[in-house]
């Protein structure tokens, strides 16, 4: 898998079950692994019912995942100031070229825009930087954005724990994603 296209997930300690669950599957198959993933929606609770219109869906229907490799988000993150634990992170790996089959089940939010709003986000308007998923345009989003650093140099600067992908662009995949397509990696 090194040599191809990859799309990260950041593992849940309490990882279970066969496949990688969406926020609104999690409530009522494992319930308290969604109470423990709403807590980083505590100050934005509307995030989760963000609509896609894109896949038909909500942003809580989606899996989230990462074009960027979690190495490269390591090393923005301690250039900027920002800790990363000495043991580690752990991330699931998927060969990118496993989702070319469920394209009309994916999109790519670029996530252009990391500017603080002026004022609280609407969660109920649809995002504009959002493009159809193919894996050949992953290759230009393997990166850690300059909007991603300078948000991040801004956290360490404020003493403010950041949300890790804040300006790094998101792959919505609808649906839940089998975890035999995973390999783990600790960063």
């Amino acid at each position: 898998m090194s040599d191809r296209l990859q799309l990260f997930h950041w593992c849940p300690p309490d990882l279970r079950g066969t496949d990688l669950l969406p926020l609104s599957d999690l409530q009522s198959a494992q319930p308290d692994i969604h109470a423990r993933a709403m807590r980083k929606y505590q100050n934005r609770m509307g995030a989760p019912q963000r609509p896609l219109p894109e896949l038909g869906c909500v942003w809580a229907d989606c899996v989230m995942l990462s074009p960027v490799h979690p190495e490269a988000l390591r090393a923005a993150r301690l250039e900027n100031g920002l800790g990363w634990p000495e043991t580690g992170h752990r991330f699931l790996a998927f060969d990118a070229a496993r989702f070319d089959a469920r394209a009309d089940r994916m999109c790519i939010w670029l996530y252009s825009d990391t500017a603080k709003p002026t004022s609280p986000p609407d969660y109920s308007v649809a995002m504009t930087d959002v493009v159809p998923y193919s894996s050949e345009r992953l290759e230009t989003l393997g990166h850690v954005s300059a909007g991603a650093r300078s948000y991040m140099a801004e956290m360490a600067q404020l003493g403010t724990p950041p949300l890790m992908f804040v300006g790094i662009p998101h792959v919505l995949h609808r649906g839940s994603i089998p975890l035999a397509w995973s390999r783990t990696i600790t960063v």
